[in-house]
């Protein structure tokens, strides 16, 4: 068992606010067409981490059989909680990609996401296709982290910018080691004898309130992305020698940014704030 993850990169509150920010109701048949779900498959997910994307599919397309594996027990807790509460049906099992438990020619659907820049490819791919039927659709995502063109609220960002850079730090986990090109991935998909290998790029704007549809939606952005700030203040905090000291003034700033943000939604201004994402698609045929 593992709760490396959850300990000391991303807790499972983050990752999973994180997700729901970017993959949500609002959103959501743009990312069912890039993962190729549809009805009555069986479908893996590698890495579900806190199974916002497992729930998502069980929650829309219920005649999926859908599984989630992750190396870290605190993921699969939390995702087996946040499954009881929708009262969805996801499979949800604490293994390493390496080694899955599941039998050959197993799966219509395997698929990650953030996954494959953390361990070699190899390591990363062999057991998918194991268990990925013949014909069967694998689907691997990453985040595009370097080209971004966001504008965030900038209310108190100074202040709040201040805090994070007086927190101490011991020795940092190393993660993302393996990231490279997309289009090395493909080659090494091909050396695999993987068919049909398609890529994508798609630009998510997941945060825009003042360009939603309606007041809920709105409101909806501003409160999941005050969650995602507050859980990743939680987590650094946690990690921080100096954590303890810092911890009510950086809340507190987080709260007035959100209040503040809100405020200023209710008046009728307008400021134009958006976040977004860029992610990588690469899908292929077994």
């Amino acid at each position: 068992m593992s709760e490396f993850w959850s300990k000391k990169v991303q807790s499972s509150e983050l990752l999973y606010y994180s997700r729901l920010e970017k993959f949500n109701d609002e959103n959501k048949n743009l990312w069912f067409r890039l993962l190729h779900v549809r009805k009555n498959l069986k479908i893996l997910e590698v890495g579900c981490g806190g199974g916002l994307f497992t729930n998502m599919i069980k929650k829309y397309y219920p005649s999926c059989e859908v599984y989630g594996i992750d190396l870290d027990e605190n993921h699969i807790k939390f995702a087996r909680n946040e499954c009881k509460k929708q009262n969805l049906k996801v499979n949800y099992q604490v293994a390493d990609i390496k080694n899955l438990p599941f039998k050959d020619e197993n799966f219509d659907l395997v698929f990650s996401h953030t996954v494959v820049e953390h361990l070699p490819f190899d390591d990363f791919i062999k057991e998918q296709k194991r268990v990925l039927k013949t014909g069967g659709k694998l689907v691997i995502m990453r985040v595009d982290m370097i080209k971004k063109n966001d504008q965030p609220f900038m209310y108190l960002e100074d202040e709040v910018n201040s805090v994070y850079g007086q927190m101490v730090f011991g020795d940092r986990p190393k993660v993302g080691s393996y990231l490279e090109e997309p289009n090395l991935t493909m080659q090494k998909l091909n050396k695999y004898r993987f068919k049909n290998i398609k890529f994508n790029y798609d630009r998510i704007l997941y945060y825009m309130p003042d360009c939603a549809e309606n007041k809920k939606i709105a409101l909806n952005q501003i409160e999941r992305n005050y969650k995602v700030k507050l859980y990743f203040a939680l987590s650094s905090l946690d990690n921080a020698q100096n954590g303890e000291k810092l911890r009510e003034k950086l809340l507190n700033l987080l709260k007035k940014q959100y209040e503040k943000r809100v405020k200023i939604y209710n008046s009728g201004e307008k400021i134009f704030d958006f976040q977004s994402s860029l992610l990588i698609t690469i899908s292929a045929k077994k």
